[in-house]
């Protein structure tokens, strides 16, 4: 636990207490404790977290629904932060972090089929038909290629849900959209050491559609 600078350390059992001067800005006043602020504890998580977990947390920052920060005042925050420690990895993650996300798992999704050499999707983008009215904003999507990606969660599994999800991918199809369903088990390989089905079915969505890797 971390008391403002000039406060004494707390010592409690089972309590780490330290002292750490902060800037008032990077404090947080809730109901009944002080905490660090967004941005703040993000950037002290470089250096327990991997390289995709800070992107994770950073996406959730920035993410569609009830944003904690926005992209601006993260790179203003980052550029205060200059040769501290963490910094260099928190200017990696930067790199990576997106905003408009709606999960950590889309995001993941998104990490992974990047780093396998395919292209980044946008995300959230809005699909309209023809007559140029909104259909929906697919989690992901390639524009170029109409291909759309959908990530469905546990909650996708409820009765109800699932033909709100049929509605809406037989919508896009229609409009010519080939549209991907994946889960948890598209990421995850189902033999260590292989690529996972995620990789494998957009890889093979796009150069369907014309996607031709860049050499």
């Amino acid at each position: 636990m971390t008391s403002r600078d000039g406060a004494r350390a707390v010592r409690r059992k089972n309590v780490c207490g330290h002292q750490l001067p902060l800037p008032e800005e990077d404090i947080f006043d809730g109901r009944y404790v002080a905490c660090t602020s967004p941005l703040r504890t993000w950037f002290d998580l470089a250096g327990l977290l991997s390289l995709k977990d800070l992107v994770i947390a950073g996406d959730f920052l920035l993410r569609r629904r009830d944003p904690l920060s926005t992209p601006g005042a993260m790179d203003a925050f980052l550029a205060e932060k200059q040769g501290r420690a963490g910094y260099p990895k928190a200017m990696k993650a930067r790199a990576l972090i997106r905003a408009n996300t709606d999960s950590p798992k889309e995001t993941e999704l998104r990490l992974l089929l990047t780093a396998a050499g395919l292209p980044e999707p946008g995300i959230n983008v809005p699909m309209f038909d023809e007559t140029g009215d909104w259909v929906q904003d697919p989690d992901m999507s390639y524009e170029e290629f109409k291909v759309a990606l959908q990530y469905d969660g546990g909650h996708h599994a409820t009765p109800a849900q699932r033909r709100s999800d049929i509605y809406r991918d037989e919508k896009a199809r229609s409009l010519g959209w080939l549209v991907l369903v994946l889960t948890q088990l598209d990421l995850d390989p189902i033999v260590p050491g292989e690529e996972p089905t995620a990789i494998t079915k957009v890889r093979a969505a796009l150069t369907k559609r014309g996607w031709k890797p860049s050499r």
